[in-house]
């Protein structure tokens, strides 16, 4: 079982194979050269000094890093952004859209009564929300929130619902929208897909599909490629695995025909034309956020890294609960994650973002906190 989003539900649970790489969303740079370069010593990180925060008790790091409460009180946190005016801008499960002014500060609720709210972005001072069902708009103006109309509307909501929202560089959106089910066919393409839009949101087609929950999306910005976690389907006892993909246009998740196994990340079921993963999670886990670390504050060793955490089970129990470091190697139909623990103690962890000072911030939906984790050696 997993959670669903409807009642006090969230979302997570999917499936994968593979393919001959379709053509990207733009062409990628590869991510290693082929020649090995001589090796230059690299400084070790000038560390962020301590923040004037509370530290974040029962949060495990790994050595030289450390945990602080970035703010309180902001409910079933679901995903957040900051904004053009530098402050932090947040959604929860319960339909409110909320603001932090600064770190250690109180949040301030600015919407109420939406329907289930999964996901934000900014595009200059547009913010674009991702509600069940409906994307809606609103504009930063003199430091208020104006309009809230929906530029999205009509999408098919069962199971799941809608998720994060990822602008892309040429102007795009790229948009996850949950399956209506666990397992079956689905009678609207649009489901169990990541959908592209255009700079002024009209349609412009399905990116992937056969993805059963895609929930976070994120951008690497050095090669410009968008990356998707991908929830697996509950019915299989302890597989499928949950699972990462790189978004290339027109490729195939695999839901609900094929399954990636863990660990190995292999492809089970009926798999002919579905890419595999790049990186696989422990099944159930409900791998949903994402972010790409493009900071300095945590050193060389963490540049392009990956972020994704990890919700849980919703039947309980210890399974996931937990930010996972992701290391690539590789490029194309060769790349590949290496996952690990990198940050454990959350009762239910999912929003996810790098802030402007380097800290990488963790929503903890089971909490209502936002905890930031600092490089301090």
């Amino acid at each position: 079982m997993r959670r669903i989003v409807a009642t006090v539900i969230l979302a997570a649970s999917v499936a994968a194979c593979g393919r001959p790489a379709a053509a990207p969303l733009h062409s990628p740079s590869p991510r290693l050269t082929t020649a090995t370069p001589t090796p230059t010593p690299t400084p070790p990180p000038t560390p962020t000094p301590t923040p004037n925060l509370p530290a974040a008790g029962g949060i495990a790091v790994p050595a030289g890093f450390a945990a602080y409460v970035y703010a309180r009180g902001l409910g079933t946190a679901t995903a957040f952004a900051f904004g053009p005016d530098g402050r932090l801008y947040v959604v929860n499960s319960a339909g409110t859209l909320l603001v932090v002014p600064s770190p250690g500060a109180s949040p301030q609720v600015l919407r109420g009564g939406l329907p289930v709210a999964l996901g934000l972005a900014w595009r200059d001072t547009s913010l674009f929300v991702s509600v069940r069902g409906s994307v809606r708009a609103y504009q930063l103006n003199n430091g208020a929130l104006t309009g809230g109309g929906a530029v999205v509307q009509g999408l098919p909501t069962g199971r799941h619902q809608n998720d994060w929202i990822l602008p892309m560089p040429n102007g795009d959106y790229l948009l996850g929208l949950g399956s209506t089910c666990d397992v079956c066919s689905e009678r609207d393409p649009r489901s169990a897909a990541v959908l592209r839009f255009h700079s002024d949101w009209s349609y412009a087609g399905v990116v992937v599909r056969g993805s059963r929950n895609p929930y976070g999306l994120a951008l690497q910005a050095t090669t410009g490629d968008a990356y998707v976690t991908i929830n697996g389907q509950d019915n299989i006892g302890g597989q499928p695995a949950d699972h990462l993909l790189r978004v290339t246009d027109g490729e195939d998740a695999g839901w609900p025909r094929c399954w990636p196994a863990y660990p190995d990340g292999s492809l089970h079921g009926n798999c002919a034309g579905v890419t595999p993963p790049v990186a696989v999670f422990t099944p159930h886990s409900s791998a949903d956020g994402l972010a790409f670390y493009e900071a300095t504050e945590f050193g060389s060793d963490y540049a392009e890294n990956a972020f994704v955490t990890q919700w849980g089970a919703n039947v309980g129990g210890p399974t996931g609960r937990r930010v996972e470091r992701v290391v690539f190697s590789g490029s194309g139909g060769d790349e590949h994650g290496q996952v690990s623990d990198f940050a454990t103690g959350f009762s239910h962890p999912l929003a996810i973002t790098v802030a402007p000072d380097g800290g990488l911030l963790v929503g903890d939906y089971g909490t209502g906190q936002i905890i930031e984790i600092f490089r301090t050696s």
